[in-house]
């Protein structure tokens, strides 16, 4: 079986877990998605109100779901009619913290190099939708 050295860690990962890592990595590559699970990081919640509390509309909030539960991020409680989603694997938020910090540092390296002022981004509140920006 064919294998991929992680360099950081000299591990070998199997192509298989390369191409498990790579479809975690893309389906974190969506704005909605990160203010899904940012609002998930609070507790379990029903589309319905995810939907409300986004602004986005419930058919997109399903698919997003069934995105991050589908690489093992979320899991799906059903309680009576309703479905509860929660983050399963909380070690996303890890991920998301080392992002952050690393945008930070390459925005502050831009300002500096632009000799702008050192003003970091807002941070991402998982309410903020695309048309309030």
């Amino acid at each position: 079986m064919p294998m991929a050295e992680d360099t950081n860690e000299g591990t070998l990962l199997s192509d298989a877990m390369v191409a498990r890592v790579a479809a975690r990595m893309r389906a974190m590559a969506d704005e909605t998605r990160i203010r899904l699970l940012l609002r998930l990081k609070h507790g379990p919640c029903g589309v319905k109100q995810l939907a409300e509390d986004l602004g986005v509309g419930q058919p997109s909030v399903s698919k997003h779901l069934a995105v991050l539960k589908q690489v093992g991020l979320l899991e799906c409680e059903r309680r009576g009619t309703q479905s509860l989603y929660s983050v399963s694997d909380k070690t996303i938020f890890d991920l998301c913290a080392l992002v952050c910090e690393g945008v930070q540092r390459w925005v502050s390296a831009e300002h500096a190099a632009l000799n702008l002022p050192q003003q970091m981004p807002e941070a991402i509140s998982p309410t903020r939708t695309r048309s309030t920006q």
